[in-house]
């Protein structure tokens, strides 16, 4: 079975260059436009990780986490926050709400397949 990884991205271009750098490892990809979308396809999917935008419509990245860890069936869902905020505080933030991982935009792709091989115990691949 593939691992279902779920983007939450406002900029379509985003959302298809991340999956374009996780191409390699058989993922399964879905998106959500913002959260508050992305909170119910998340319920729905149940996937083995989320990708978040922070700075979004309806929902930002910071309230999906909260509501993530507060969902009894997702709570334990890996969560990894990507932003163009480079502040303390949203890192903080971040970790607060509990995110796993946090990753500044413009995203390094090495980094990006890193983290995600780390979250979901993926071999190493070719690129």
């Amino acid at each position: 079975m593939n691992a279902k990884v779920l983007i939450v991205e406002d900029t379509k271009t985003i959302t298809n260059l991340l999956q374009v750098y996780l191409m390699g490892w058989g993922l399964e990809f879905f998106d959500a436009p913002n959260g508050a979308i992305g909170l119910t396809k998340a319920r729905e999917l149940k996937p083995d990780l989320i990708i978040s935008d922070v700075q979004m419509p309806e929902m930002d990245g910071f309230a999906l986490c909260a509501a993530i860890r507060a969902d009894r069936q997702l709570h334990d869902t890996p969560f990894m926050m990507l932003t163009s905020l480079k502040d303390d505080a949203s890192r903080q933030k971040g970790k607060l709400v509990g995110a796993s991982a946090f990753l500044n935009k413009p995203v390094s792709v090495d980094d990006l397949r890193s983290k995600v091989r780390d979250i979901l115990k993926l071999p190493a691949t070719r690129y």
